[in-house]
């Protein structure tokens, strides 16, 4: 009975021991290492820094950083959400018609004559029905190869007569890739694309 309480004594000194070397540790930052601890003079325990992150203790072993990867983003007008607005069916979207102007197409403004002088797509011809027959008609059209892509635009939309009939007068003469933009100029230049006024 006498040797149990001896054992129960000594565990419960040990038990208090290792407690309080537990507490002190922590106010001193220092680790608590289990076991037995060498007695060697040149050994020093230094002290961790229990705020220092994993990351900062770990040794870098990459020689050459990682490059970041490039985004599918060519330019702004990738995101715009503007190139991609409905459009009536068989009409060109903004995106697509931009298209075509970067691969060359030939664009011709239908609008009225004060609305293309204010402004127009870069590059755009003028040439209406009412215009198609007058001199300043015919010349537009001898600067357009019958065959060349050819995107027609006015207003925008179902209500876009004069691009119609401007398509149909250029389809009587031969012109034979004739298409019609879906939106109209004042969308082209919401997106921010080139315009130009004329001189």
């Amino acid at each position: 009975m006498k040797c149990t309480q001896t054992i129960g004594g000594v565990l419960a000194i040990v038990g208090l021991g290792y407690l309080c070397g537990i507490g002190q540790a922590f106010m001193r930052d220092v680790p608590v290492i289990l076991g037995a601890q060498s007695t060697s003079t040149n050994t020093t325990t230094q002290p961790v820094d229990v705020n220092t992150n994993i990351e900062d203790t770990q040794v870098d072993v990459q020689s050459d950083p990682i490059e970041p990867t490039p985004t599918s983003v060519d330019s702004p007008e990738d995101t715009n959400p503007l190139l991609d607005a409905p459009v009536p069916e068989g009409m060109l979207s903004l995106r697509e018609a931009l298209q075509l102007w970067n691969d060359g197409a030939y664009f011709i403004d239908s609008r009225l004559r004060d609305e293309f002088d204010a402004g127009h797509i870069s590059g755009a011809a003028y040439l209406t029905a009412e215009t198609f027959f007058s001199e300043e008609g015919e010349a537009e059209m001898m600067t357009i190869p019958p065959d060349a892509t050819v995107v027609i635009y006015c207003i925008g939309g179902e209500e876009c007569d004069a691009s119609k009939n401007t398509l149909a007068l250029l389809q009587q003469s031969g012109f034979s890739d004739l298409r019609i933009m879906g939106v109209g100029y004042d969308e082209w230049a919401a997106a921010g694309l080139e315009t130009e006024v004329s001189p």
